[in-house]
This record gives structure tokens, sequence and C-alpha cells, in this order.
């Protein structure tokens, strides 16, 4: 067992040629499959999982699919030697995943079950070793990685040497003798649903947490929401408070240049009832003028006809 990616396939594929290996992080095993194999003129049979984490599935989906062939094989009185869990060394830190998947895989086999258990790192060629067994020392001793198994008996082994350090973790197991029970098979032959075993539970609190953090998202975006709603609400009465201003500017505008353009029209009008009443006092002049000369004309006509009479 292990995450998708950790090497199960690479590991059965030393003692069966049936077992598919991929070539990258990718779930290649996507169901249940068993590989017959002999070690040591003794024939047993590799169970090969699906991963955790798979690419395709979800946790709760392998998890039903491994608790059903253990049901089954409890039903019909075949027990396991042993269970050996897959881990890459290379892995900086035991993520999310990595921490569910053992919390997980501690209450699938129950403390009863994990004297039976083998805890294997792979892929040593892909790091420092140095750095490599400072991290097998984390994980051995860490309660929250492997400490707790390791206290309940779990053997911690390296599966570094491809088929020969792989047939030593077998040859462990084997001289046990001790089949083991799962606690799981045990819940399951008890009538419990899968969300009822210990298994289960994790991934329903896991799922429960993530529908928690998935609510409080939903809370904190509507509220967001809201607060978008209201800031565009008052943006908008703002900006028809502006257009309204605008509005009533453009309306003064247009009252003032209408004055200008009814005041310089009326300036016009005056200007000419003033220029006409100018031509018409010019006009009377002239004709004053006019009556005034011709008056003259004739007092001067009438004066030389008075002259002319004299000097007869």
């Amino acid at each position: 067992m292990g995450l998708t990616g950790v090497g199960k396939s690479t590991f059965i594929s030393h003692f069966s040629d049936t077992a598919i290996v991929g070539n990258d992080l990718e779930s290649c095993t996507s169901a249940i499959s068993i590989h017959p194999a002999t070690i040591d003129d003794e024939t047993i049979y590799l169970i090969d999982t699906p991963g955790f984490d798979d690419t395709n599935r979800t946790d709760t989906d392998i998890l039903s699919e491994i608790a059903t062939w253990l049901e089954r094989s409890y039903s019909a009185n075949i027990k396991l030697a042993g269970l050996v869990y897959l881990h890459r060394i290379q892995d900086n830190r035991v993520g999310g995943s990595g921490t569910k998947n053992i919390h997980m895989f501690r209450e699938l086999c129950g403390k009863d079950g994990l004297s039976s258990v083998v805890l294997a790192t792979t892929m040593w060629d892909a790091l420092e070793h140095d750095k490599a067994v400072e991290r097998e020392a984390e994980l051995k001793t860490k309660e929250e990685f492997w400490g707790g198994l390791v206290a309940h008996g779990c053997e911690v082994r390296r599966q570094d040497d491809g088929v020969t350090s792989a047939t030593g973790i077998i040859r462990h197991i084997l001289a046990q003798r001790r089949p083991v029970t799962l606690q799981i098979q045990e819940e399951i032959a008890e009538g419990m649903a899968l969300h009822e075993t210990a298994a289960g539970g994790v991934l329903k609190a896991e799922l429960e947490e993530q529908q928690r953090m998935y609510e409080e998202k939903m809370a904190l975006l509507e509220e967001q929401l809201r607060k978008v709603a209201s800031e565009l609400a008052g943006l908008q009465v703002a900006q028809a408070e502006r257009d309204e201003k605008v509005r009533e500017e453009r309306e003064r505008e247009q009252r003032d240049s209408e004055k200008r353009e009814l005041g310089r029209e009326t300036m016009i009008s005056e200007l000419r009832r003033e220029l006409s009443g100018l031509k018409d006092e010019v006009a009377s002049t002239r004709q004053k003028q006019e009556k005034t000369e011709a008056e003259y004309k004739d007092l001067t006509s009438r004066r030389g006809i008075f002259s002319w009479c004299v000097v007869m």
C-alpha cells in the first residue's frame, strides 16, 4: 500500500512479471490485482492496491475498493501474512495527503495489526545518501509521521537494492508466521458501513473539514460579493448624482446662453431703434435746414427786389 507513484507495482515486479509498472507519478494500478510468486520454495500472493491520492479517483473510492476486497477475503477465511507500506524517501516532507494516508492506514490496520506491517522507503538512488538517512530518521521518530506506527511494532526497512531488499522485506513478514486480521475487516464483519469504520472516519473527517472550509470560503465570497454590490450601488448613486449635476450645469449654461443671446438681440434692437431715431432726427434737421435755406433764399430775393425798387 501507499500513495500513487511510490513504487508498489515495481516492488511486486521483482517477484512476478504480471505487475504493470508505470513510468511517472500518474496512477498505473487502477484496481486491486493479485500476483502469485515463489520465495524460498514457498508460494505467496502479492496484492497490489491502487494508490491513494490517485489522479483519477477519490480516496473514498479507493478505500471502498480495498475494504470490499478485505471483506471478501475475511469472509473466505483468507488471512494476510502482513502489509508493506511504501514511501518515497526523496519526498522532502510528508504533506497533507501523506499525513492523512498514514493516519488512515493506521486506523485500517488497528493496533493489533501494526506488528505485521513493514514501512519501506523507496527510490534511495534519487537522493543524496546522507540526506536520505536524515529523512528516514525523521520519519521513524516523529509522531505525526511513522513514530506512532513504529511504537506499535511496525518494522522500518529500506527498499534500496531492487530484488535483494524486496526479498528481505517479504522474508521478514513470512518469518513472523502471524496471520493478521485488520481492524477494518472486523469492523465491516460487525456490520459497520465504510464511513463508520475508523479508517473511513478519517476520510469522513477530512471531507467534513473540506466542507467546512468550502462553506467558509463561500461565506467569505458572499460577503465580498455583498460589499462589491454595495460599493457598486454607491458608485451608481454617485454617478447618478454627478450626471444630475452635469445636467443641471448644462441647463444653467443653456439658460445663461439664451439670456446672453436675448440680451444681445435686445441691445441690437435698442441700437437699431436709436439709430433709426438718429436717422429721423437727421432727416428732420435736414428738412429744417432746407426750409431755412429756402426761406433765406426767398428773403434774399425779396430784399433784392426791394433794393431795386428804392434805386428806381
